[in-house]
């Protein structure tokens, strides 16, 4: 992934992961259909939030084995935009070092799918 923290689609990472999120007083399930060093895409959702509304995302990379049961990685920012069937995420804290192992870990992924 390049350095770039825009919204530009090359620097997104195509991925299908379960997500669950919560705002507000709402909770829900989506899927992650693209992720990047700013954002996410949530696909999938019964409920699109108001434009700026804060939410906090927990998307797991991988599936729980029965040796090991993974962390959910939290995402924490606001919705940026809607989508036909979901919403888009940009990230509050922007590019951090979490954010950005756990989006090159997802891209690493998607690599040895193809």
């Amino acid at each position: 992934m390049s350095e770039n923290t825009g919204w530009a689609r090359a620097n997104r990472v195509p991925i299908r992961l379960d997500t669950y999120y919560a705002y507000g007083w709402v909770e829900g399930a989506g899927v992650v259909a693209n992720i990047s060093y700013s954002g996410a895409l949530i696909e999938g959702t019964p409920a699109q939030p108001d434009i700026g509304t804060p939410i906090v995302l927990h998307v797991c990379l991988h599936p729980p084995s029965a040796f090991h049961v993974p962390s959910p990685f939290e995402l924490v920012g606001h919705v940026a935009r809607h989508s036909t069937s979901g919403f888009a995420v940009k990230y509050d804290a922007g590019v951090n070092r979490d954010v950005r192992r756990m989006v090159d870990d997802a891209a690493a992924i998607v690599a040895t799918r193809k």
